[in-house]
């Protein structure tokens, strides 16, 4: 994946496709990838607007999908890296800074907030549950610290997951710059 910018223009596209935000519905993504897959063409350009995660009970299935969607398109079409772009949403934005929860002023807080925004069905999904995740965010610094590393490890054992989080782009653009993608629309 490209990590040079957090903005990437779209080249020589005979067409974009955009994905909004899947929200971890695993069944709905995997009627778009055969669509995709059969439908997808030479040239043609593939951007996720976000929120693969989150809110869903299958996100960590989803984001294995999506991964072997981009590595299939890839394989088939010869596509490079920029070709197939992922976007920040608010899910992998609250996920990322969970794996910082260590440094957060106000852990416990923080935590609630984003469960309520669909977070925990993200940890879910890894194989935590919400009440260790509550508890950890009481203990301190140090606790916190083992468990951000034992999520990070978790990431690390699922390809392609921890590529994902590192590599997500704020935007992408067509080259006339009269198209603009963003999380949530384009």
């Amino acid at each position: 994946m490209n990590t040079e910018s957090n903005f990437v223009e779209l080249k020589n596209a005979s067409r974009i496709w955009a994905i909004g935000s899947v929200h971890s519905n695993l069944d709905s993504f995997s009627s778009i990838k055969k669509f995709i897959t059969k439908s997808f063409k030479p040239n043609d350009k593939l951007i996720f607007l976000g929120n693969v995660i989150g809110l869903g009970n299958y996100s960590k299935e989803t984001l294995t999908s999506v991964i072997d969607l981009r590595f299939k398109l890839m394989s088939k079409y010869k596509l490079s890296s920029s070709e197939i772009i992922f976007l920040r949403g608010a899910q992998e934005e609250m996920f990322n800074k969970l794996l910082q929860l260590q440094i957060a002023p106000n852990p416990t807080e923080i935590v609630k907030w984003m469960f309520e925004h669909g977070v925990d069905k993200t940890l879910e999904s890894y194989g935590y549950s919400k009440q260790e995740i509550l508890n950890v965010s009481s203990t301190g610094t140090l606790s916190i610290s083992k468990w951000t590393a034992k999520l990070n490890k978790t990431i690390l054992n699922n390809p392609g997951h921890k590529e994902y989080f590192l590599n997500l782009k704020h935007a992408a653009f067509s080259p006339s710059k009269k198209i603009l993608f963003v999380n949530r629309g384009v």
